[in-house]
């Protein structure tokens, strides 16, 4: 990119030129840093006209220390960040730059091997926000003193701002077309197919591939759940972390941070089934957030199959209503796929959950309190012979009981509840009541 203005800028200001040369000398470049504000420029634009302005090296940091930008300095072995630390030393490079930031202004560092260099570091900021941090590097020669060199610092670290809060507004824009793209896929917003493959390929959604869409959400963990303490955890720091682990293990999907979920469309990969790789990574996310953040424990729900860009509204509905499905069934965390739910399907329908629990307990209530009363496992072992397919042999291995055991319960329950289990009828009103009361982690 070149500079504004056709003639070169002169580095350095010789002291017989006078106070008005070198005057002049400063206000020319006052203006030539000015007119990049107005232009499409960039942070190595002003850095390289300001290294050419002071005769020295120029460097552009974020406050984490990582080189956004560098200019001159070709004559010196060490790095802009190792140079500013040599001339921290006596006070440290962290409390430097803290108070830099807190009083906004440059400050200057005398040089400690050479008391005639300095290095001169500037806040650059966005609004109310220290972004990063602009350093000029002096060895005494340039010709003129610590003074100017803070002028033309500081406007240089004005217009650096300027650049960056440019970005920012960028970025930010084109963060909020995507997350309103995403909204649109996510519930349908039209019923344009064509406008909602538009709205999906400009996420990157590759028709015909296999995707399923995931919602994950974090929740504070229940006291004394699991044996661990509660703790309090900020939601969205979890919400990040899931995010961030989304997007590192499936680069390919379409991931979004939501107000209070983690929505993201996941591909299979090539020559695999989908519901199972998504499933995985969906286990593998929640054991890493409840691993960083133990005071939270995390739901995700996996819709059906969409190939096509309309079919992802239904995905996601599905996803929703098998967080819906946890919600109901324990104050845990899990994994539930809506292809997996069964009769929860139907059982989601009912938009009460106490009347479930009043159907559940009209049924297997007497089984309730026997097992409140007497510490017995009658409703566990009724949920473990419908699992096993009313066998109480396979029940009984499950349960590591023996089969007379599970047999005699199975009678016994018959007799607390007046029920039939040869019956269908009677079976089926059971086996509802069971999927009400049995939290899906204890089936």
């Amino acid at each position: 990119m070149s500079l504004p203005g056709s003639e070169p800028v002169t580095a350095v200001v010789p002291a017989e030129l006078g106070e008005s040369a070198a005057l002049r000398k400063i206000v020319s470049a006052y203006g030539r840093m000015s007119s990049l504000a107005t232009e499409r420029t960039d942070l190595a634009a002003v850095t390289r006209l300001l290294a050419r302005v002071v005769g020295s090296a120029v460097a552009v940091l974020s406050p984490t220390l990582t080189v956004l930008a560098s200019a001159g300095g070709e004559d010196s072995d060490a790095g802009p960040v190792d140079r500013l630390r040599a001339h921290a030393a006596q006070r440290g490079l962290g409390p430097v730059l803290t108070t830099v930031a807190r009083a906004r202004r440059a400050l200057t560092l005398p040089g400690s091997a050479d008391p005639a260099s300095s290095a001169v570091v500037a806040p650059i900021s966005t609004g109310e926000d220290i972004v990063a941090y602009l350093v000029t590097f002096s060895t005494g020669d340039e010709g003129f003193g610590d003074d100017v060199q803070v002028l033309l610092t500081e406007h240089a670290a004005l217009i650096c701002g300027v650049v960056l809060g440019r970005e920012r507004v960028v970025a930010a824009a084109a963060g909020r077309a995507r997350r309103e793209l995403i909204e649109g896929v996510l519930h349908g917003r039209t019923r344009e197919e064509g406008e909602i493959a538009r709205w999906a390929g400009h996420l990157g959604f590759a028709e015909g591939r296999d995707h399923h869409v995931l919602a994950t959400c974090a929740r504070a963990r229940p006291p004394g759940h699991d044996g661990r303490s509660d703790v309090a955890e900020p939601l969205t720091a979890a919400h990040a972390t899931i995010e961030n682990f989304l997007a590192q293990h499936a680069p390919d999907a379409i991931v979004a941070a939501r107000e209070d979920e983690v929505v993201g469309i996941v591909p299979a990969p090539a020559g695999r089934p989908g519901l199972p790789h998504v499933k995985e990574l969906a286990v593998r996310c929640r054991a890493e957030a409840e691993r960083r953040h133990p005071g939270i424990v995390t739901a995700t729900g996996i819709g059906g199959r969409c190939l096509r860009p309309h079919e992802i509204a239904q995905s996601y509905s599905q996803a929703r209503r098998s967080l819906e499905t946890i919600r109901r069934r324990t104050s845990g965390g899990a994994v539930v796929a809506f292809a997996e739910l069964g009769v929860q399907r139907l059982l989601l329908q009912v938009p009460d959950v106490a009347d479930l629990r009043a159907f559940a307990y009209e049924v297997l209530g007497a089984v309730l309190e026997q097992d409140a009363g007497g510490g017995s496992e009658h409703l566990r072992t009724l949920s473990a012979y419908f699992r096993e397919n009313c066998s109480p042999r396979r029940a009984a291995t499950s349960l590591h009981v023996h089969p007379n055991t599970v047999s005699y319960r199975i009678r016994r329950i018959e007799e607390l509840t007046g029920l039939s289990l040869n019956s269908y009828q009677d079976r089926l009103l059971a086996q509802v009541a069971v999927e009400i009361l049995v939290p899906s982690g204890e089936q």
